[in-house]
């Protein structure tokens, strides 16, 4: 290849690389996502810590199932976990066009000690959205929910 020719396609690369979240525009976001770290005492749904998850169906189809994705952190920003910071759920419930589900769902097998202060939950986004419709949303680095 000629100079001319690695130029072009290294431009264009570089265009598409830097702007591939501009094309992505924010409204086709179909959820709003929040989960707060829970550790207290005494819990129905967990022994050792958990997150209280709230999740909104903003699209104008009926939720199947989805997939959340988020990192703990602790008060430094140091991750909580060793080796994979990284925890995800699947989770299994029918959520209504415009309808919010909320939950409790429970971080003990992921712990690998118990937690002396409060996490925080960090990066929190949905990676998938199944729908009843046969049809699903995928975001699998959560890179529309951080535009």
């Amino acid at each position: 290849m000629n100079k001319r020719k690695v130029f072009i396609l290294f431009t264009l690369l570089s265009v598409f690389a830097f702007s591939a979240c501009s094309f992505m525009p924010l409204n086709s976001v179909p959820y709003m996502v929040d989960g707060d770290f829970v550790m207290e005492e005494a819990s129905e749904e967990y022994s050792v810590c958990g997150i209280d998850l709230i999740f909104f169906n903003q699209s104008d189809k009926c939720v199947k199932n989805f997939s959340i994705v988020f990192f703990l952190f602790d008060k430094d920003g140091e991750p909580a976990r060793e080796c994979s910071n990284r925890i995800s759920f699947d989770i299994e419930k029918t959520v209504e066009a415009r309808d919010s589900f909320s939950k409790c769902l429970s971080l003990d097998k992921y712990m690998n000690f118990f937690p002396e202060e409060l996490l925080w939950v960090d990066y929190l986004y949905v990676s998938r959205i199944d729908y009843e419709d046969g049809t699903f949303w995928e975001d699998p680095y959560g890179l529309v929910a951080f535009k």
